[in-house]
């Protein structure tokens, strides 16, 4: 990653971290995992292909459920998460679940993702008008 790619990573982190906690955690679970490329990874190797190829077409998003994110991150890494947004595991996990179909079907309009955070957070700022 770029030094344009960490600044614009951590200016993005600040800017969502005092205008929704969902937010800022799903950046940071895409931080963790190398990026939204790389949460679609460990989703198809999870068996979700289905799930992510909906969300990147241009037809309806299958859903998500608690249990596939609990299978996906992990019941004590989501707990950490939780508690560091203070929330609950369950209510964490719920929103989750519902979040993660519909950012990734957001930024992917075209059925790509974008390749570096400074992309990333290009696109993420338009979502935000």
């Amino acid at each position: 990653m770029g030094l344009f790619d960490s600044i614009a990573g951590s200016v993005m982190g600040k800017l969502a971290a005092g205008s929704n906690p969902m937010l800022q955690a799903g950046l940071d679970i895409m931080k963790h995992y190398g990026g939204p490329q790389g949460v679609l990874k460990l989703m198809r190797e999870q068996g979700l292909n289905a799930e992510v190829e909906s969300w990147l077409g241009s037809g309806s998003n299958l859903p998500l459920t608690v249990q596939q994110v609990v299978h996906v991150f992990g019941a004590q890494e989501l707990a950490e998460m939780a508690r560091q947004f203070d929330f609950g595991a369950e209510e964490f996990n719920s929103k989750l679940a519902q979040y993660l179909p519909k950012a990734i079907d957001r930024l992917s309009p075209d059925g790509k993702l974008p390749s570096s955070q400074a992309e990333l957070m290009a696109r993420a700022f338009s979502l935000l008008k």
